[in-house]
């Protein structure tokens, strides 16, 4: 089977660092793990791209030893089935708001008799040297998006949920939800933030937060969440364009 650095990380206290793509191009996946990043999460929901993308970046992660998550744009059987299908070991499922709704995405993520995930693992077969159905149950993971306010009501319900391997907080949608406002600094948020991470270490479920910038990222790093994104391809991207251009012009 192959390694399990999500769950073999969180077990040992040692906090990954992930890349969040949004751009969704399998060369920026082997520059990535070149730069020594953890594990990559593959947009689906607010990145370019459609499926043939999806399968070349699950490629090039396998290629580079890189685990992959994918976000995927709904909590649709069908959407979760071919990102597993294509060899990603993990769905990351926006808008979750209640135990119903995390119930019917791990179910769609387990095969029977946990779940109803249909059979064809095509490129996930791939991962494992011997039978793909008898492990995968415990080797995939079901990560359930913690950005409502509806999900923060019901998160001991969700939490408790057999099967929910992961929770990812998401500050940006959880700050409008709980404040009106676009501010993940806000005291709403870290209050949720606190409490999201001592439940979830609670249930022994991995804690996944996306940070906008390191300044967030840090304080997040030393609180002990399992996995840290920082930023996204696309962000760095336009932030180190600006900085060169801006060099230009400041150079005497």
């Amino acid at each position: 089977m192959s390694e399990d650095r999500f769950r073999e990380a969180a077990k040992a206290g040692r906090t990954l660092y992930d890349a969040w793509l949004t751009l969704n191009s399998p060369f920026a996946v082997e520059l990535i793990a070149k730069a020594g990043w953890d594990c990559v999460t593959i947009d689906q929901q607010h990145g370019l791209g459609g499926h043939s993308d999806l399968v070349a970046c699950l490629t090039a992660a396998r290629a580079a030893h890189l685990p992959a998550l994918v976000r995927i744009a709904d909590n649709d059987m069908a959407l979760i089935g071919r990102a597993l299908d294509a060899g990603a070991q993990g769905v990351i499922c926006p808008l979750i708001d209640s135990a119903e709704d995390a119930s019917r995405f791990i179910r769609a993520v387990k095969y029977p008799p946990h779940g109803i995930r249909s059979w064809g693992p095509y490129r996930a077969r791939l991962e494992f040297e011997g039978d793909y159905f008898s492990a995968a149950n415990g080797w995939t993971i079901a990560c359930a998006q913690i950005e409502t306010a509806g999900a923060m009501d019901n998160l001991d319900e969700i939490l408790a949920l057999d099967g929910l391997d992961m929770i990812c907080l998401g500050p940006n949608d959880l700050s409008v939800a709980l404040t009106g406002t676009l501010n993940i600094r806000a005291p709403e948020v870290a209050e949720a933030m606190t409490q999201v991470l001592r439940k979830a270490k609670e249930r022994g479920v991995i804690a996944l937060i996306f940070a906008n910038d390191i300044d967030f990222a840090r304080p997040a790093i030393e609180a002990g969440w399992d996995v840290v994104a920082i930023g996204s391809d696309a962000s760095w991207l336009a932030k180190t364009a600006a900085e060169i251009r801006r060099s230009i012009d400041d150079a005497p």
